[in-house]
Order: structure tokens, then C-alpha cells, then sequence
């Protein structure tokens, strides 16, 4: 028998399930060698096992050698994000939230790689919108990862930037902020104002504002940004729809606190 059953479980399976978590664990994709070191395995025996999880989806090859996470492995962990609790139980706050501005909505959580589109409602304008769920979103110019690197610890969040400018400068792209001091400049704007702003930064013409719900620990929950148009949605914090945003963070932040003292 090839495989090795072990106290009932399958050998053969946990050693393959010990490679997936060694590439979830790392925040970029890893050569054979490095993976190897990480699980103490020789890297032919690796490499039969990342084999598995390349046919199932579950990882990707790249162009240059390194292994990384399969859209079958994010699959996974969307829909364990999008049965979160938490998320479910304000979805009338969500909702009526909807209702009441008629833009878009993107609800958001932290992963690993950065913050992940869990829940998208269309807005009532006719609006093109290419971010869907499952898509990662750049701290750098988009509202939602404005908001997380503003109100997350910074070391978590600045290695993530870092390789964001680093990308730009490869591509040869300027991009604001540009540097971390420039970042520091913004984010203390931010956390003033309890909100994260971009204008046509990812799609000409749409404005974005993001707010961040918060748990009882202090920490970010999940975010939610509004989308529009400048019509639908002006670049303004004393706009309505804005403070109607602002309000329902508050509400569901009171809302899950309570739940969770």
C-alpha cells in the first residue's frame, strides 16, 4: 500500500497538507530549494508533493522556477473568510448601508498577501469596476489598502509597501506616496479623518472612500469602501453618503465590540 496510514489519518496526505502551509506561511513564492529548507525535507521528495498541489490547483509554478499559491488554495480561504461570523451577522448593516448611498461596496479582510475582496454589491450608476471578489487590493493607491496600512501595525504593512514601490520603480511608475516618509504624511491624514481616499487612482473617474471596522481588541476587523462616481460620490468628507459611511462604521464596530466583550 503507498500509502502510510497513520492513527487512522493518511501519512502521505499531512506531508502534503505540511507543503501547502509552508507556501501559505511564506508571504512570497519560494524556489524548490528554499521550500525544502523550510519543511527539513530533501527537495526531490518536496517536489513530488508540490507536483500534487500544482495538478490540484492548490499551487502554481511561476515563469521563474518559484512556487506560490493556486487560484484553487484562494478558493479555499475566500470561502472560509466569506463564512465569518462576524461578516454575516452585520450583513443588514451592509445592506441598508447599500441602500441608503446607491454606490458600490467592497467589504474587505486582511491575508497574507494583503487585503482580500470578500463581498462586492454593485452600485446603482453605471459604473466600471474591474476589483471583484477575490482580488488583492495595493495599499498604495487604492482606498481600501490606504486604510488597512494606516490603521494596521507597521510592521506588518511595510513590507508589503516596500515591495509595492519597489514594483512601481521596476515598471518605472511614479506613484504617491512614493516613499515611507510620504506614507507616514498620508496616513496621519487618514487616521484623522477615520477614512481612506483615492480619486481615478485605480479607474479614471471613480472616487473611493474606505473605512475600517474595529473589534473589541482595537484591531481591524474587516473595511468597507464605497465606490462612484464624482457625481454619485464627491470628494468630499461633509458629503451625506459619506457621513452615512462613517456612521454605519461605527454602528457595526459598537455592534461586533459588544458581541465580542
Amino acid at each position: 500500500m503507498s500509502e502510510e496510514k497513520v492513527q487512522g489519518g493518511v501519512q502521505s496526505l499531512e506531508v502534503g497538507l505540511g507543503v501547502l502551509d509552508a507556501l501559505i506561511a511564506h508571504r512570497n513564492p519560494m524556489m524548490l530549494k528554499e521550500l525544502a529548507e523550510a519543511l527539513q525535507m530533501h527537495p526531490a521528495k518536496v517536489h513530488r508533493y508540490v507536483v500534487s498541489l500544482v495538478r490540484m490547483n492548490y499551487a502554481q509554478q511561476l515563469p521563474d522556477g518559484r512556487y506560490g499559491l493556486g487560484d484553487q488554495a484562494w478558493r479555499l480561504g475566500l470561502q472560509c473568510i466569506q463564512r465569518t461570523d462576524v461578516i454575516q451577522a452585520v450583513q443588514s448593516y451592509i445592506y441598508a448601508l447599500h441602500r441608503d448611498i446607491q454606490c458600490g461596496l467592497q467589504i474587505s479582510r486582511w491575508s497574507s498577501q494583503g487585503p482580500l475582496i470578500v463581498q462586492f454589491m454593485e452600485p446603482d450608476q453605471p459604473v466600471s469596476v474591474i476589483t471583484r471578489v477575490g482580488s488583492i487590493m495595493p495599499l498604495l493607491n487604492s482606498a481600501t489598502g490606504r486604510a488597512y496600512a494606516s490603521f494596521m501595525p507597521e510592521n506588518v504593512v511595510r513590507p508589503i509597501l516596500e515591495r509595492e514601490w519597489l514594483e512601481k520603480q521596476k515598471q518605472g511608475l511614479s506613484v504617491y506616496p512614493a516613499n515611507w516618509n510620504e506614507f507616514l504624511e498620508l496616513k496621519q491624514g487618514i487616521v484623522a479623518k477615520g477614512a481612506a481616499t483615492v480619486s481615478g487612482d485605480m479607474l479614471a473617474g471613480v472616487n473611493s472612500f474606505c473605512v475600517p471596522i474595529f473589534n473589541v481588541h482595537g484591531e481591524i476587523e474587516f473595511c468597507i469602501a464605497a465606490l462612484g462616481s464624482e457625481a454619485c460620490l464627491p470628494m468630499d468628507f461633509e458629503n451625506e453618503k459619506v457621513r452615512t459611511l462613517k456612521e454605519t462604521a461605527q454602528k457595526i464596530t459598537a455592534f461586533i465590540s459588544k458581541g465580542q466583550a
